[in-house]
């Protein structure tokens, strides 16, 4: 029924409204520049009227409204551009990993300038003709002997440099797969929250602006996929990851965890030894695990791809401790299968970009191999005067750690210590009985920059008998040109430029991405962020709605004492 104590708790419901919408008005400017904030809205309705007339009640006209209440309170968010937002940062996480490896290698590489290895190659060609011009000055050959060292030096130095790369990017992926799984213990942990919150009846805002913010920081390692579910909750997994759920809505459901896998070693009988550390954690040997991946049937070639593939890859799927598993989910050990092992081969994020980044410095360590062993197969080929012995001559270059010369790397090329201690020892001369005036020797290899050599099809079997093939000439002073072949210059320009274009690639991207985020960031900010102007006349607002349920409140208090004080007058 309507009356005077109606209308005061109309007015008494009104007020109570106008506070929370205060309240929520306070704490969106309090968290204006809290990182992940979503803005909230007090939802202001109608409140349950005074029912419709039946037999037990008076008819009146129409029903009497009851006043306001407060529905809900919801937070504004755009759960499409959070999709957009993650999917592009999953990209940009992996060419900026990308790009910041890749810069790395050109300052190793130090391409174009006159310190590079080009330039070295130069000056190590020049100082060979100097010596074919003054074949018996000790001078020009303790020259050729320091920018021989300074060559080998400076292949050392970068072969060294990309391995020491190669290590980063693998102690930057262990370190990433702690802090996902660091992460994803987070947001299972908010999620448990959020659906506790849900049950009671009240609505989590600020629980799930942290999931959020968390999952956004997520999305920079590897590409992600929510599902949600029921009760507010998510489910998560990773949208290269198969059927491997990361976080799961209920407490009754078994989840992931991501593995880092430490070293990979061929056994003596042909099978791989695969050690790993649980959820990446290698403060205790504790987590330390192995594995035996069974070879049979697999060619040299296979087993040797997978062993590149495992140590590049190094993350594998593992249960809630972090034990290997596999496709069924169930824990695997001992000796398995290759298929057995569910690697993590993520196609976007810093995961991505650092496993890639693996293969390409890989790449540029295998062609600065196939340039130093090529150096050395042809400059000993006509030092040494015959591609069939290997003793004829003293080899000029040789393998630095007393391995075979079909060994010989960018990391361990030396000049001969019995040349470069005595540079006499040369041999520039076409015969020993040529007089000393004969430099013809030290001139045909001068003239081996303009050679055209297969440096491209080098591997760790070739040998300078077949790198030479027969191309040297009968009488042993120089190579022929082989049309499928390239200067070794050449060869070391392209690998260069090729890494150029992949740096500007990477850059292109990265800056392509971040205007991209930057797009989506102001699109959540415009949906989501607070903005100081709009919640001052809120604020203005909801204080004079306040104000006028008071004074209705003031008023009724009056008409009150007329009718209890003023009638018995």
């Amino acid at each position: 029924m309507s009356g005077l104590f109606a209308t005061f708790n109309v007015a008494k419901r009104g007020m109570g409204v106008q506070q929370k919408a205060l309240d929520v008005t306070s704490h969106n400017i309090s968290n204006a520049n809290t990182r992940g904030y979503s803005r909230q809205r007090a939802e202001i309705e109608t409140s349950r009227p005074f029912g419709m007339p039946s037999l037990n009640s008076v008819t009146e006209p129409g029903q009497l409204g009851t006043g306001a209440q407060v529905s809900a309170i919801n937070r504004i968010r755009d759960t499409f551009i959070d999709y957009l937002y993650r999917n592009e940062s999953s990209t940009y996480g992996n060419f900026e990993q990308r790009y910041n490896f890749l810069t790395q290698v050109e300052g190793i590489f130090t391409e174009p300038s006159d310190t590079g290895i080009s330039s070295l190659m130069g000056k190590f060609f020049d100082a060979w003709q100097e010596v074919s011009k003054q074949p018996s000055s000790s001078r020009s050959r303790t020259v050729l002997v320091e920018q021989s060292k300074a060559l080998t030096n400076s292949l050392n130095h970068a072969s060294n440099q990309l391995e020491k790369l190669t290590d980063n990017a693998q102690n930057l992926l262990k370190d990433n797969v702690f802090e996902a799984n660091n992460l994803l213990n987070q947001i299972n942990q908010i999620n448990k929250e959020i659906r506790s919150v849900k049950v009671a009846g009240n609505t989590p805002n600020d629980l799930m602006d942290r999931r959020d913010l968390l999952l956004d920081e997520l999305s920079l390692k590897f590409n992600i996929n929510v599902d949600r579910k029921n009760l507010e909750t998510i489910e998560l997994k990773p949208k290269d990851g198969g059927n491997f759920e990361l976080v799961r809505s209920t407490d009754e459901e078994s989840y992931s965890r991501l593995s880092y896998i430490s070293g990979v070693e061929k056994q003596s009988d042909g099978s791989i030894k695969v050690t790993y550390y649980k959820l990446g954690n290698m403060n205790s040997e504790d987590n330390k695990k192995e594995l035996i991946i069974k070879t049979d049937g697999m060619s040299p070639d296979e087993i040797n791809s997978t062993i590149k593939e495992l140590k590049e890859t190094r993350v594998i799927f593992g249960n809630e401790q972090g034990e290997a598993i596999g496709a069924d989910g169930k824990v695997i050990s001992g000796t398995i299968d290759l298929k057995d092992l569910q690697m993590f081969k993520p196609s976007s994020g810093a995961f991505k970009g650092l496993m890639s980044i693996q293969e390409d410095v890989n790449k540029y360590k295998d062609q600065l191999d196939r340039l130093a062993k090529a150096m050395a197969f042809a400059v000993n080929a006509v030092h040494s005067g015959s591609d069939d012995s290997l003793n004829d001559k003293l080899s000029f270059f040789v393998n630095g750690k007393g391995g075979k010369e079909e060994e010989i790397t960018a990391g361990n090329i030396k000049i001969n210590d019995e040349i470069s201690s005595d540079p006499m020892k040369i041999n520039v001369k076409k015969e020993d009985s040529s007089g000393e005036s004969d430099g013809s020797r030290a001139l045909a290899i001068a003239q081996l920059r303009d050679a055209l050599l297969k440096v491209q099809d080098i591997n760790d079997k070739t040998t300078r008998q077949s790198f030479i093939n027969g191309k040297l000439k009968a009488d042993g002073m120089g190579i022929e040109n082989d049309t499928s072949g390239m200067k070794v210059d050449g060869y070391f320009k392209d690998t260069v430029n090729r890494l150029g274009v992949q740096c500007q690639e990477a850059k292109r991207m990265v800056k392509n991405q971040m205007i991209l985020l930057d797009g989506h960031e102001e699109s959540k900010y415009s949906v989501s962020g607070v903005s100081l102007d709009e919640e001052m006349a809120n604020l203005i607002q909801f204080q004079h709605a306040y104000s006028a349920n008071a004074k209705i409140v003031s008023t009724v208090d009056e008409l009150l004492d007329v009718v209890v004080n003023g009638l018995k007058r």
